[in-house]
């Protein structure tokens, strides 16, 4: 059996279009990997805003039910944060809300109340209307 040289040549990759593949896919990457940093710091953004949406709406709906977590003075929204994560339950017996509990309890108290990242940076206590607002960033 006779080997044909030409078609053996032309069996396999030559070096240079090896190396011409691992340049595009070190481009790639090289595009890739910073754009997936940014991905994960959106994530987390995300998260926290949707925490800090979580907050505010826990805050309004326990002060329509009659809990007041400002304890009427000019409390700071890391304070009210740590109250609204321990939460707290009515206990109220002429209240329609009696036995409820108020609270936030699967966040993260130590990055909730962070104002560089984490919920408290989206959320602001107005002291004069006694409301914890979601600012969104603003």
């Amino acid at each position: 059996m006779k080997i044909n040289s030409k078609n053996a040549a032309k069996a396999g990759f030559s070096l240079v279009e090896m190396l011409v593949v691992i340049a595009v896919i070190g481009i790639i990457a090289a595009i890739a990997v910073p754009n997936i940093g940014r991905i994960n710091d959106s994530a987390k953004d995300a998260t926290y805003r949707r925490n800090a949406q979580n907050l505010a709406s826990v805050f309004a709906s326990a002060q329509a039910a009659g809990h007041d977590f400002s304890n009427g003075g000019k409390r700071k929204e890391k304070a009210i944060i740590q109250q609204m994560i321990t939460g707290a339950t009515i206990n109220d017996a002429d209240s329609p809300f009696n036995g409820t509990y108020f609270g936030v309890p699967g966040l993260d108290a130590t990055d909730a109340v962070s104002e560089t990242d984490g919920a408290a940076k989206y959320l602001q206590f107005d002291a004069a209307s006694q409301q914890l607002l979601y600012t969104g960033g603003q």
